[in-house]
C-alpha cells in the first residue's frame, strides 16, 4: 500500500524576503528538506509558475523520458538534456528558506518582498503570483469539474 505521509499538500500564502528567499511550511521540510530540489520554470493552466522538484519528482519524470519507447534514443536524450538544463539545484536553507535566484523570480511575476502562493503537489510544488493563482484555481476548478463529476469527490 502506498503512504501519503511525506507529501507537499496544501496552499500556503507567504512573503519573500529581501534576498529572494521564501519559508517553506514546516511540515512540507521533511519531503522539501531532506536533499536536493530542482527549480524549474513552467506553466500550469497557461499561467508562468516555478516549480520545485524533489528528488523523487525529477527521478520520476527523468524515467518517464528514459521509458518512453515509442522515442528514438537521440529523442530521449533531447528530452533528458533539456530537463537538467532547465533546472538549478537548490536546498532549503537551516531555518527552512528556500532562495529563488532573481534571474527565475521574473518568469512567475514574483519579486523580493513580495507575496507568493506555494501549492503543493504531492512529490512537487509551484511557487506563484498571488494574482496568478486565483486565475490557475478557477481554469483548474473548470478542468476539473467534468472529471469530478465521474468520481464525486470535490
Amino acid at each position: 500500500m502506498t503512504t501519503y505521509e511525506h507529501t507537499l499538500e496544501g496552499v500556503y500564502e507567504h512573503k519573500m524576503d529581501p534576498k529572494c528567499r521564501v519559508s517553506v511550511p514546516s511540515d512540507w521540510r521533511v519531503t522539501a528538506g531532506s536533499g536536493t530540489l530542482r527549480l524549474m520554470r513552467s506553466n500550469a493552466y497557461k499561467l508562468p509558475t516555478l516549480r520545485v522538484l524533489t528528488e523523487q519528482e525529477f527521478a520520476t519524470i527523468l524515467g518517464e523520458i528514459q521509458n518512453r519507447s515509442d522515442w528514438t534514443p537521440a529523442q530521449r536524450r533531447m528530452m533528458s538534456g533539456k530537463l537538467y538544463s532547465d533546472c538549478q539545484k537548490t536546498k532549503l536553507n537551516p531555518q527552512g528558506k528556500l532562495l529563488v535566484p532573481k534571474a527565475l523570480c521574473s518568469h512567475p511575476n514574483i519579486e523580493p518582498e513580495g507575496q507568493v502562493t506555494l501549492v503543493g503537489r504531492g512529490a512537487y510544488f509551484e511557487i506563484i503570483s498571488p494574482d496568478n493563482y486565483e486565475e490557475m484555481r478557477v481554469r483548474e476548478e473548470a478542468e476539473i469539474a467534468e472529471l469530478n463529476a465521474e468520481m464525486d469527490i470535490f
